[in-house]
């Protein structure tokens, strides 16, 4: 059994959740917030398969921790959590995540759609992958700003293969979010 806490951040919402999750051999059970929901699992390897809800409907994904966040592709969308620690750190947005923006399944690079210098926020994305042929797009999960950019349009990554890193934000920058505009 595991549980904690975990702050919804991509989507943005910063709703936090209390879970548990109890697994006894195929059948995952996740409380949130006093709700349960059962899970039968068929998995493709540790941290990808598909699920069955109890309506029956199946459901593919994939997860991965990156630094202190739970990136979570669920039918083609992504959830970024984030763990709330019990005792509250200082400086949280600095010690959230890490630098890096990894690819949670293998698929081929798109469309990047920034560049080095670029500021971005919270939830933006900032590449679209296709995996499984599903478009996936790949959000950041801090503000910062675009140190670099490994990969290319076209490229094949593998899981977990770094496709961008971020650097921190300089304090005094008033610089706009570059990429395209949000709905």
């Amino acid at each position: 059994m595991t549980q904690g806490r975990l702050r919804q951040e991509s989507p943005e919402s910063d709703q936090v959740f209390d879970y548990r999750v109890e697994t006894q051999g195929d059948v995952v059970r996740v409380h949130l917030d006093g709700n349960e929901i059962e899970l039968d699992i068929t998995k493709q390897s540790d941290q990808e398969g598909w699920c069955r809800t109890l309506d029956g409907n199946l459901h593919s994904f994939v997860w991965a921790w990156v630094g202190n966040a739970l990136e979570l592709w669920l039918d083609g969308d992504v959830f970024i959590f984030e763990r709330v620690e019990r005792r509250r750190q200082a400086n949280r947005e600095s010690s959230a995540g890490g630098t890096d923006i990894v690819a949670l399944m293998p698929g081929t690079v798109e469309q990047i759609l920034v560049q080095p210098g670029d500021s971005v926020e919270r939830g933006q994305t900032v590449i679209i992958m296709e995996s499984m042929k599903m478009e996936l797009s790949v959000a950041v999960h801090r503000d910062g700003v675009v140190k670099q950019i490994p990969v290319e349009r076209g490229d094949q990554v593998d899981k977990g293969m770094r496709l961008l890193e971020l650097e921190e934000q300089p304090e005094d920058t008033d610089q706009r979010i570059s990429g395209r505009p949000k709905d």
